[in-house]
């Protein structure tokens, strides 16, 4: 009987934020919102308050209701902080095209795994954040595909969630176009990705994730490609004439390579702090996207429990 009076006070609350938050829109001529579908446990508590309202679903779920007929971003599957899900969820949002670079939304979301709301947050991207310019977001979209920043975000939280025999992991990876970015690699060790099958060193193989984790203990970054083919890892970033570049205290070397490629090319590249657990994202030379070390990890359900190349 508890539990029931629990639930039913859950529902009551995400109803009142969901209604509180339509009402807010219309005030301030909002018209989008970014909804955490996970946290809801019925889709039709929106549909019912919406009137011509954008909504735009993110959700860390393969499995999504049916009837969902609008733009769906997926965020990694590792549990974060309502912030870091916001922030993600907004760049993905953008970089798709779902928000423009200076367009106000409402965000609605709770702690993962409660299915409740409990946070209404308005944010505008290149209010709150300067990094969203347009100049920036233009040259961005159409060089990197979306759904391969996502994977490699969700790969770098696992490391910093999970770490390598118990201990804490740091490493880069940078995606980008290889043939531009080849001017600035030098490879330290043999490549160990050499000479293997494309399919077996894709980012989305979840049976390549602990080969990765293997693969994070040498020095030097691992180069995906724009399709999600890792092409090499323990590879060197030479970047001549370097620059100062501005970083948040604590960060290091790591970061700053990680920071110069992405000033000489369209790359984007994404930071496992071995110290912090943090995971920074770069482009343009600009740290766009920190993330906190996940509050907790899902288990790898899906996941092999061994991954090897042939």
């Amino acid at each position: 009987m508890a539990a029931k009076r629990a639930d039913r006070r859950e529902n009551a609350e995400s109803k009142c934020l969901a209604t509180a938050a339509f009402d807010v829109a219309r005030s301030l001529k909002i018209g989008k919102l970014l909804v955490q579908v996970d946290e809801l446990e019925d889709v039709q508590l929106i549909e019912g308050l919406r009137d011509g309202e954008g909504v735009v679903w993110l959700t860390r779920s393969t499995d999504l209701p049916a009837k969902l007929e609008d733009p769906v971003v997926r965020l990694p599957e590792t549990s974060l902080a309502r912030m870091s899900q916001m922030k993600i969820g907004l760049l993905l949002a953008v970089l798709n095209g779902h928000v423009a670079h200076d367009q106000s939304v409402l965000y609605l979301s709770g702690t993962a795994g409660s299915e409740r709301l409990d946070t209404l947050l308005i944010a505008n991207p290149s209010r709150d954040f300067p990094w969203f310019g347009k100049r920036q977001i233009e040259r961005t979209q159409g060089l990197i595909r979306t759904q391969e920043l996502a994977r490699l975000v969700e790969i770098a939280l696992r490391l910093a969630a999970e770490g390598r025999e118990g201990s804490p992991i740091g490493t880069i990876f940078v995606l980008g176009d290889m043939e531009e970015l080849a001017a600035y690699l030098r490879q330290l060790v043999l490549n160990p990705c050499k000479g293997h099958r494309k399919a077996i060193r894709s980012i989305h193989d979840p049976a390549f994730f602990e080969t990765i984790r293997e693969f994070a203990a040498l020095d030097g970054a691992f180069l995906v490609n724009e399709d999600g083919v890792v092409e090499s890892a323990g590879t060197y970033l030479a970047v001549p004439g370097e620059r100062k570049t501005k970083l948040a205290a604590g960060l290091g070397a790591r970061h700053a390579a990680a920071a110069l490629i992405t000033s000489k090319t369209a790359a984007i590249s994404v930071v496992v702090s071995a110290s912090s657990g943090m995971v920074t994202v770069f482009h343009g030379g600009k740290a766009i996207l920190e993330l906190e070390r996940p509050l907790r990890h899902a288990p790898a359900t899906s996941e092999a429990s061994q991954g090897t190349m042939k």
